[in-house]
């Protein structure tokens, strides 16, 4: 007995000393992971197609509910054409709320809430369901589901960037 109770809080300490690592480094893996979302939707805004592609696995796909409850599968290339084909002069702004991001290994979640602006004029809100994977050493988003709705929003005020 007197060996276990000498023992214990040298492997606590054991335990927690590698811990601490790994929370750092899942810290820095979240950050890569939210550093992506950011770029899309900062792309987004710029109309900037070419750095919204860059964020996407070439097989990424899209996955929504059209308004007769059927399900529809886009790809990168479809949903970029209709962010080219959006009313010019109109920014297209999208504010995340309350970002959770998941991570193992090689492969993230992120589930976050949002609210989408055209200009400054309130259009809808939703959430967005992201899949990313670790591509030869960079974050990827390859499966994006979304809601769209527009009662029962929350954070329907544009602040702009700050907002995010």
């Amino acid at each position: 007995m007197t060996i276990i109770r000498r023992a214990l809080p040298a492997a606590l300490l054991l335990l927690l000393g590698l811990a601490v690592p790994a929370r750092a480094q899942n810290a820095g893996e979240e950050q890569a992971v939210r550093d992506v979302i950011d770029a899309l939707f900062e792309a987004m805004a710029a109309r900037d197609t070419a750095a919204m592609r860059a964020v996407f696995a070439d097989d990424a796909r899209f996955a929504g509910v059209d308004r007769d409850g059927n399900l529809r599968f886009t790809t990168p290339s479809e949903f970029l054409a209709g962010i080219g084909g959006a009313p010019a002069g109109s920014a297209l702004n999208e504010t995340l709320h309350d970002v959770e991001i998941r991570i193992d290994g090689p492969l993230a979640q992120v589930w976050t809430y949002y609210t989408f602006h055209l200009g400054d004029q309130f259009s809808h809100c939703g959430y967005d369901g992201f899949q990313m994977l670790k591509l030869q050493g960079a974050w990827k988003i390859v499966h994006l589901a979304d809601t769209r709705r527009r009662e029962g929003c929350t954070h329907q005020e544009w602040k702009g960037t700050a907002g995010s």
